[in-house]
């Protein structure tokens, strides 16, 4: 019953963080004047035990298609045991178009895929930090 309690939990921290994410990439976009077209959220997790107690960890990737087209990203992770006080991920990266060239976006909503940390971290690799987001 722990785990699943854990598991709620965590995903709904994530949720809250997937959103507060898109907040701020939106305000990003129209700091530089780009529109945004498209969101995309990838779940990648894992479940690890430590000692009887279930601990569930979660990440994923917020990642927003905007005008020219370009891409941008940010990671975000969730522990249960920081479920109600989670870490608000700070960095949007720009993110190869290549990398992204297989995900839909949806205009509205969310896309949502699940995958494997490998897949998500290959995404990332090369992306370089924004321009900008500190102005």
């Amino acid at each position: 019953m722990a785990k699943k309690t854990n598991k709620i939990a965590t995903r709904n921290a994530l949720i809250m963080l997937r959103d507060h994410a898109r907040e701020r990439m939106k305000a990003y976009a129209t700091k530089h004047r780009l529109r945004e077209t498209g969101w995309h959220f990838m779940i990648d997790s894992s479940i690890v035990s430590e000692k009887g107690v279930d601990r569930v960890t979660e990440s994923a990737l917020v990642l927003m298609r905007a005008t020219g087209p370009r891409f941008f990203c940010v990671r975000i992770t969730v522990n249960s045991d920081a479920a109600s006080n989670p870490e608000v991920p700070t960095e949007i990266l720009e993110v190869d178009q290549e990398r992204v060239a297989h995900l839909i976006f949806d205009r509205d909503g969310w896309t949502q895929t699940q995958a494997i940390k490998k897949q998500s971290d290959k995404i990332v690799e090369n992306a370089t930090p924004a321009p900008g987001q500190d102005d």
